[in-house]
């Protein structure tokens, strides 16, 4: 079956695609269906997942795209976002753009998400800036995983994974900034913007022809928004979803999608 992403950023040929297998590889998905990176530039990174995801590298392109085989290599399911990232840009950058855009986003019911990534936001924005020295630093990722684990949801818990990545692929990029001078900032690129529909124009939907009646999506639904019986196609109640994409992680079968509500 094939699934629908958005392919965006530093692509030749950015838009909705369709995935058609399991099969298919970052490495088609952006040379092959996308037509590589946008003028002629070198790959730098892939940020799968919107701000939920995280960073994958050239290590990685030959890795099928389906989210539970890339689980163990840090991907979480989000959006289904590809962001695409060439060799020009700051990763402490990109950090700041999506650490900006959770705040759009998360429902604000729980202080470790309302608070923790306010002052995570504004402590990346000073790093950017070069104003932030290595205790701020320190503070920095000491806070993003304190909210990794204490978050009420899904898009909580995963709001530290994009600069968690950055950080383990590009640690040469923060200590530049860190420093006070980044050549790649010097560029003055026009920035990246992450993510795809507004979560208010989306709803999470259970496909009935894959659904197995497993009941694993039901039983991580904090929410209790998803019902069923076993061994038959279970049922996501818009009214109830907070969309907070636990229950697509939980699926084995990938049954969980994205559409996009009319008007």
């Amino acid at each position: 079956m094939a699934r629908i992403f958005l392919l965006k950023g530093d692509i030749a040929n950015p838009g909705y695609v369709d995935i058609p297998d399991e099969a298919t590889t970052i490495r088609d998905v952006i040379y092959r269906i996308g037509g590589g990176i946008k003028d002629g530039k070198k790959f730098k990174a892939v940020q799968i997942g919107g701000p939920s995801g995280g960073l994958l590298v050239e290590e990685h392109l030959d890795l099928p795209l389906h989210f539970q085989k890339l689980k163990p290599y840090g991907v979480r399911r989000g959006d289904s976002v590809i962001t695409v990232l060439d060799e020009e840009r700051c990763m402490v950058d990109v950090a700041c753009r999506f650490m900006q855009y959770t705040q759009t986003e998360f429902c604000g019911k729980c202080v470790p998400c309302r608070e923790g990534t306010k002052r995570m936001n504004e402590l990346l924005w000073a790093l950017k800036d070069y104003r932030l020295d290595r205790s701020g630093f320190h503070r920095l990722t000491d806070l993003g995983e304190m909210i990794a684990v204490t978050a009420f949801c899904n898009l909580g818990k995963n709001s530290y994974h994009t600069l968690e990545t950055a950080i383990k692929y590009f640690p040469a990029e923060f200590e530049d900034h860190l420093k006070g001078e980044c050549s790649l900032c010097a560029l003055d690129r026009e920035p990246i913007v992450p993510g795809g529909l507004p979560y208010n124009r989306i709803r999470l939907v259970i496909d009935p022809d894959i659904c197995r009646g497993c009941s694993k999506c039901s039983r991580s639904c904090h929410a209790e928004a998803i019902t069923g019986v076993i061994k038959s196609p279970f049922h996501i109640d818009a009214e109830k979803c907070v969309k907070c994409y636990t229950c697509i992680e939980a699926c084995p079968f990938d049954a969980i999608r994205e559409v996009e509500i009319d008007g």
